[in-house]
């Protein structure tokens, strides 16, 4: 994602705009420039630009200088799945054949939920992509499977809708960019693409998640329906 279209993505005021602009301008030699140095030459306080950075999805500055320091970032390859997590998804997906199974997934990743969901249905299941927030009521344990879909892994909804299935002890898969994120640690099952990185300001870096996940999931719904059906 270039810069301009950043600045109207994230709506930025002009001040915040001139600090993207300087520090596109000033790429390979950002990351020997301090914080109060950006701030001189925009014409901004400190505060401006660690606000404005946290306004577009980085941490801070020092994550956002990385990201605009990394003009050819380094690709990480997605990896599948170990046979221990085949099993446990053959086996929740076994546990689950006649139950509900909710599916969540939130602004491009609702577009791999609703494909999850349409494939289940396909063969059967008992699928939604819509969030229910009754199914997550104590009372359902062991009554719904729930599959979340996050390339971060700590999407802030999603993660809330995680801790509350781990609390009501409600299985939970997770697809997930990122194994050790919080939602992939409270989930009762995570596959990991491991290839999230925090968003790099380039027009041509690849998101493998979305794709990977799909290939996974694929994958392991075969293995699956083998192992309930055959």
């Amino acid at each position: 994602m270039d810069t301009e279209t950043l600045i109207d993505k994230y709506q930025l005021n002009d001040s915040e705009a001139e600090v993207l602009r300087f520090m596109d301008k000033n790429r390979d030699s950002l990351r020997d420039l301090g914080i109060r140095d950006v701030a001189k030459a925009s014409y901004v306080s400190t505060a401006t630009i660690v606000n404005m950075a946290k306004k577009i999805g980085y941490s801070g500055y020092s994550e956002l200088v990385f990201a605009y320091g990394s003009r050819h970032s380094t690709i990480s390859l997605p990896k599948h799945f170990s046979n221990e997590e085949r099993d446990e998804f053959i086996r929740l997906l076994s546990d689950y054949r006649n139950k509900r199974i909710m599916i969540l997934g939130s602004g491009f990743s609702q577009n791999i939920a609703n494909h999850f969901s349409e494939t289940l249905n396909l063969y059967g299941f008992r699928a939604t992509a819509n969030s229910h927030l009754e199914f997550l009521r104590e009372q359902v344990e062991r009554d719904v499977l729930i599959f979340i879909i996050s390339n971060s892994g700590d999407t802030f909804r999603l993660a809330e809708l995680a801790k509350m299935a781990k609390d009501h002890h409600i299985d939970l898969i997770a697809f997930v960019g990122e194994k050790k994120s919080r939602i992939g640690q409270l989930a009762t099952l995570t596959i990991s693409t491991d290839t999230y990185t925090p968003r790099v300001l380039s027009k041509y870096q690849p998101n493998l998640f979305f794709g990977t996940t799909l290939n996974q999931f694929e994958i392991l719904l075969s293995e699956a329906l083998s192992a309930i059906f055959d």
